[in-house]
């Protein structure tokens, strides 16, 4: 059977994909019906008339929920997209229709999750208070491809290989300020007071640096490098902050971190950072648009706000620069 745009749009029903996106987020019939507030026979029922106008099955049911076919998965990528722009839409018309509403799908970084985006989101709610922000983390490699779809509207945090301002592809990047990379411990570590520390002094320790697929490791790599030392072979690798954190208050270990989220823990009383006097580069922070989708006017909001507070995180990055630092 052959298909057509015309013939799509008389037959396919946008609640129909609404109904099949909530059962592939919730993995399964029982979950989405409760989540939709929907009975399950009437969302069996969806699924099965959305089956139907294509022939092929979407879901290979099992004892622990249901599975996407082959098909299904092909289905799902353009469902996203669809659905996507039916929320840019009511966005844009809830925009027009007060300029204080709307919805914002923001993909952080650990670069920009400590600072930059929590300042940003309170100082757009100052002025937008009923603009709802949804935050994805992830890593670029799933974060971009997620923007494309238009499943997320902007992602923040670490600018891939140090881009400058410009478009790369279909993702316009847009740099805010350059980060530098750290060394801290837990407040009460034993090298937390030392005023003079040998980076030597490290080699033994075990470490907390980014995984080898994230954007940080070729920073992390130039790190140990600047301060004459070997990769570390006790360590642990993760890009979650909470996770860090925890490790650094329960043990010894040592964790690289960007500087502006390891200031947040510095004024909290949690960390310390390691005197050093290394002004190693961690790159870029700022954030990515895809090229060929004109913002929403919440997302512009957000994405002034950005820039506002991008501008002090530079000034306070600049003050607290390892050749100033006294801690």
């Amino acid at each position: 059977m052959e298909h057509s745009k015309l013939s799509l749009a008389r037959r396919l029903k946008l609640q129909q994909l609404a109904i099949f996106e909530k059962v592939v987020e919730t993995g399964s019939i029982l979950a989405a019906s409760r989540a939709l507030h929907m009975t399950q026979p009437a969302v069996s029922k969806s699924v099965h008339e959305l089956e139907a106008q294509f022939g092929e099955s979407l879901f290979t049911r099992g004892k622990r929920g249901v599975k996407l076919t082959e098909f299904g998965v092909l289905l799902q990528r353009h469902a996203q997209s669809l659905l996507a722009d039916l929320r840019f839409l009511a966005d844009d018309v809830n925009a027009w229709s007060n300029g204080v509403s709307g919805q914002v799908v923001v993909g952080v970084l650990i670069s920009a999750s400590a600072r930059l985006l929590p300042r940003a989101v309170v100082r757009m709610h100052e002025t937008a208070p009923n603009v709802i922000v949804t935050v994805r983390v992830g890593s670029n490699d799933v974060l971009f491809p997620e923007l494309a779809r238009g499943v997320v509207d902007v992602v923040v945090g670490l600018l891939p290989d140090n881009q400058a301002e410009g478009t790369s592809g279909n993702l316009t990047h847009v740099p805010l300020y350059d980060e530098t990379l750290c060394a801290v411990v837990a407040r009460d570590h034993p090298l937390a007071g030392d005023p003079s520390i040998d980076p030597h002094q490290l080699e033994n320790m075990a470490w907390i640096v980014p995984t080898q697929e994230s954007a940080a490791w070729r920073s992390a790599d130039a790190f140990f490098e600047a301060a004459g030392l070997v990769a570390p072979k006790r360590l642990v690798e993760s890009v979650s902050i909470l996770t860090n954190l925890e490790l650094l208050l329960e043990s010894s270990m040592v964790a690289l971190m960007p500087h502006a989220v390891a200031e947040q823990f510095v004024r909290s009383g949690l960390l310390s950072i390691l005197p050093l006097r290394l002004a190693s580069s961690f790159g870029k922070v700022g954030y990515t648009l895809y090229a060929e989708r004109t913002p929403t006017a919440a997302t512009q909001r957000l994405l002034q706000t950005l820039h506002e507070v991008g501008e002090s995180v530079r000034l306070e990055l600049i003050a607290n620069s390892p050749s100033t630092e006294t801690r």
